[in-house]
Order: structure tokens, then C-alpha cells, then sequence
């Protein structure tokens, strides 16, 4: 595939051809390298319309999807309850693995996959493309650097609202629906990186659908004895998606936390803004990051690596018994 006259060769395999797909699809101009070589969907229609538009192979069969000799890696991004399925169709035939987060529906699961990615010495990486931003990436290295000094609190929502519906996706507890998985995980993870450690408490309440399926939840994380994590998610009730981090020596704002454009660190005396500027939503980010870590032969990403997604997974495992 050529893009602005030059010939990407990185052929990624796409695993379902749903609403996120379409939005990564947007940002793929934006790639180094990338492009679709194969998708498959469990409706072959969906795949055929996807192939059509964005010039790539449909495909019937997942394994064949698989085989195309184009592919390098897979991109699987299917409902959530079957994240573990297809990676493991990947990883045991050697294809690295980039799976939409969460990455899969509890820490047994993905605990499984890690362990066939290593057995199988090949690469694996959640899709949580908000950690590979460029703001997100900045914010993390002014808390490195002690610019706001020690971390003690954390503020953070992910909620639209939906009208409900229990045959949707984010209504339905067998699709992997409910506030928790849906949009939980970009903050539980945000929380994660921020601190940087597992959390020593944890408390959660909840509203519920009709269904039962949590439709919007509070979170607190306890961070040792004194750091703290205020974590909103919701499916039913719409909030600002902003987060604000508090150090002793000052703050840093991400505006639109899980896709910032600028990051913004407030001290006393100062105030700096980071802006770089880029196009789309920043989904080539993540994308490039795993086709480079996969060429220079590397079997996990070294921001976010596989015990990140297990520390996450435990939260939500955690989050889940007590709802």
C-alpha cells in the first residue's frame, strides 16, 4: 500500500471491523509504516465493506485472515469477551499481538495470553494507545523529573451517557459491557501509571442498569498511606474526561485525558503548556510503536508492559467482586 507516494510495508491483520476500527483507520495515514493487509469479522459483510474501503483482503476465516502472507502482526478488536481467543490464534502461530484494552475480561485470562506470548517468544501489547500520546508521554516525564513533586492525589473521569439499551454492546454483560471494562480501564491504567505501584486499598459504588450491568461507578485507590486516586467512569451519565494530577510542589491537566492534544503543568510560580501538535485522534501513536518494538525484534513494550495490564486486570477483577 503507498500513502503520499511512499510504500508502506508493515500489513497489519485487523480482527474485527467495528466502530474502533473505522477510527483507527482515520489515523493509519499518520503511520511511519502501517497499513491493512487482511481483516476478518464475524460478519463477512462488515469485513467485505471494510476491505472495500480501506483496500485490504477479506477474509471468512480468522486463521486464514492470519495467514496472509502480508500480515506482520494482528490487531484484534473484537467485543471484549473474546480478546483471548483470537490472540492466542495469533500468538501460537508466531504473529505479534496488539489487542484493544482492556485486553481481555479478567487477570486469568490475561495472564494466559502473557504466558503464550513468552512460550511462543512472540510480541504482545494492550492497545491502550492513550499511554503512547504525546501529552500523556510528557506528563509522565514531568513527574519523573519531580516537577510537580510528589505525587498525592489523583482526579479523573471517563463518562458519556447512552441511552440504554440492553441489547447493545455497552449494555450487555456478555459482550463485556458496563461502565468498569468500557471506560474503568483508561483510568484505573492512567491511575497505574501515574503512581506507578499496586494500590494498598481499594473502594467502589456503583449504579446499576435495569439489567444489572454497572452503568456508572466511583472508584478510590489507596496508594500506601498517603496517595490517593479518584477514579469516575460511566456509561449513562456524561462528566468532563479530564484528569488532574497533584503532586506536593504543584499539578499537572490533561484536557480530554484518554486522546489529550496539550498537557498543561501548574506550579506557584509558573505555568507551562505542551501542545505538539498532531493529526487525528492519535491512534498512530500506538501503532508505530508496536510495528517498531515488533521490527527490532522485541517481545513486550517497554512503557507498557505486561505487568501493567496485569496490574490493571487485578483492579478491575477486584472492582468486580465488589460490585
Amino acid at each position: 500500500m503507498t500513502d503520499n507516494g511512499h510504500k508502506k510495508e508493515f500489513g497489519w491483520c485487523f480482527i474485527g471491523a467495528g466502530s474502533i476500527t473505522h477510527r483507527v483507520m482515520k489515523d493509519m495515514p499518520f503511520t511511519k509504516n502501517s497499513y491493512p493487509a487482511a481483516v476478518w469479522s464475524r460478519d463477512y459483510k462488515n469485513a467485505l465493506k471494510f476491505a472495500e474501503q480501506y483496500d485490504c483482503k477479506a477474509y471468512k476465516d480468522a486463521d486464514e485472515a492470519l495467514r496472509n502472507p502480508d500480515v506482520k502482526a494482528a490487531y484484534i478488536a473484537t467485543p471484549h469477551p473474546f480478546h483471548k481467543e483470537f490472540s492466542l490464534k495469533a500468538l501460537e502461530k508466531g504473529i505479534p499481538v496488539l489487542c484493544e484494552k482492556p485486553i481481555s475480561i479478567s487477570y486469568t485470562d490475561t495472564r494466559e495470553m502473557i504466558e503464550t506470548a513468552r512460550k511462543n517468544n512472540v510480541y504482545l501489547m494492550e492497545g491502550m494507545w492513550t499511554r503512547h500520546n504525546p501529552c500523556v508521554k510528557k506528563a509522565l516525564e514531568w513527574i519523573a523529573d519531580g516537577r510537580i513533586g510528589k505525587v498525592v492525589s489523583m482526579n479523573v473521569s471517563f463518562a458519556f451517557s447512552t441511552p440504554y439499551n440492553p441489547d447493545s454492546r455497552l449494555y450487555n454483560a456478555e459482550s463485556g459491557g458496563g461502565a468498569l471494562l468500557d471506560v474503568g480501564v483508561y483510568t484505573i491504567s492512567l491511575a497505574q501509571f501515574m503512581f506507578g505501584e499496586a494500590p494498598s486499598n481499594l473502594s467502589i459504588t456503583a449504579l446499576k442498569a435495569k439489567n444489572g450491568v454497572d452503568c456508572a461507578n466511583a472508584i478510590t485507590l489507596t496508594y500506601g498511606d498517603n496517595a490517593i486516586a479518584r477514579l469516575f467512569n460511566a456509561i449513562s451519565v456524561a462528566e468532563p474526561d479530564d484528569a488532574y494530577i497533584y503532586g506536593d510542589n504543584g499539578y499537572i491537566f490533561l484536557p480530554h485525558f484518554w486522546a489529550p492534544k496539550s498537557v498543561i503543568l501548574k506550579r506557584k510560580d509558573d505555568k507551562e503548556t505542551y501542545a505538539p501538535g498532531f493529526s487525528g485522534e492519535g491512534f498512530q501513536f500506538e501503532f508505530d510503536t508496536a510495528a517498531d518494538d515488533i521490527l527490532n525484534k522485541k517481545k513486550e513494550n517497554s512503557l507498557l508492559t505486561h505487568e501493567h495490564s496485569l496490574s490493571v486486570m487485578r483492579i478491575i477483577d477486584e472492582a468486580q467482586r465488589e460490585l
